[in-house]
């Protein structure tokens, strides 16, 4: 046998007994072979773009975040190790801190993968909640904790770990409103009058939004009048979150006799304020107007001024009639 086979076969033996000798024979925890032998696990957690980037709705389902938990062992004898063992690295993910206007639950609680030097991946879901005061646009962040067991007997072959990882997302905008007829959607007047009818917009959205207003019906002769908009901040801000717009009707005044029953539509939209290209429904609101009365259109001015004019010449004749009277008496 030459020198180099020899040599050879001596290194695979020493490496062999090597092994052997470490996994068989207790070692003190602080022992210099702790060091060479023993492996760390290297956690690294991916969040999908698309899913990070899409709005998390509140007033709604919850919603997922998918994400990918990564791990592989790092050593001088990784290698080694790897193919020693034929357990997995099991690891223990938990939600660590959530913003105080969100909940959120990870699935599943332990997951494993092989113990492996190189990236080994297994899929986990963050799944999040957001109530009514998650203010639109919001970056929020999600702390997730990961820690593993450590493997191995009697020396720590591989160490436990524990780190701690950020889901970041984004708030979405719900444009919602409430409206309130304070005196109802009907009214009965002459038509000299106007009818009024107040209406309360009430922002339930989470962010500062625009509400636009437009007349859908206006009936022949008749005037429709409202705000076009109102700008309302959100509620949880505490500021103007709430507001009362008037709908003003002026029924036809032309002369004669009028019974009408005239239906007036308007619709009603919320939108972002940030982006306007985020609308929310659109609500039609129904109103009724009863005019009945008798309407002189312009004569009022007319028979004044011929009244006026009757008047004097009553009074011209009647001033004519006593100075003939006077001038008989002589």
């Amino acid at each position: 046998m030459n020198s180099k086979k020899l040599l050879t076969r001596t290194f695979i033996t020493l490496t062999i007994l090597f092994i052997l000798f470490t996994i068989f024979i207790p070692l003190s925890s602080a022992g210099p072979m702790d060091e060479i032998i023993n492996c760390d696990p290297v956690i690294n957690v991916l969040i999908d773009e698309k899913t990070k980037n899409e709005p998390i709705m509140p007033y709604s389902y919850p919603q997922n975040v998918s994400i990918i938990i990564q791990c592989q062992i790092s050593g001088i004898l990784q290698d080694i190790v790897s193919d020693m063992y034929g357990e997995k690295i099991y690891m223990f993910p938990t939600i660590h801190k959530t913003p105080e206007w969100c909940t959120a639950a990870i699935n599943p609680p332990l997951v494993k993968v092989p113990v492996d030097e190189e990236v080994q991946s297994t899929n986990a879901t963050v799944t999040l909640t957001l109530n009514k005061n998650s203010p639109a646009f919001e970056k929020g962040e999600i702390e997730i904790n990961i820690r593993t067991r450590r493997l191995g007997n009697k020396a720590t072959v591989i160490s436990p770990t524990n780190k701690t990882f950020i889901v970041p997302f984004t708030v979405g905008y719900i444009p919602i409103i409430a409206i309130n007829h304070l005196e109802g959607n009907y009214k009965a007047i002459t038509p000299e009058d106007t009818a009024k009818f107040p209406i309360e917009l009430i922002n339930l959205g989470n962010g500062k939004t625009v509400i636009n207003t437009e007349v859908l019906s206006t009936p022949d002769g008749w005037i429709v009048d409202i705000i076009p908009l109102a700008t309302l901040n959100a509620k949880y801000l505490g500021e103007k979150y709430k507001t009362t717009i008037n709908l003003a009707v002026k029924p036809s005044i032309d002369f004669g006799y009028h019974e009408e029953r005239e239906v007036i539509q308007i619709s009603v939209t919320p939108s972002s304020y940030v982006n306007s290209s985020l609308v929310g429904e659109d609500h039609i609101l129904t109103f009724v107007v009863h005019s009945k009365g008798f309407t002189t259109p312009g004569f009022e001015g007319i028979i004044l001024i011929f009244s006026i004019i009757i008047l004097l010449f009553i009074f011209k004749k009647n001033k004519k009639s006593k100075n003939n009277f006077e001038e008989g008496n002589r």
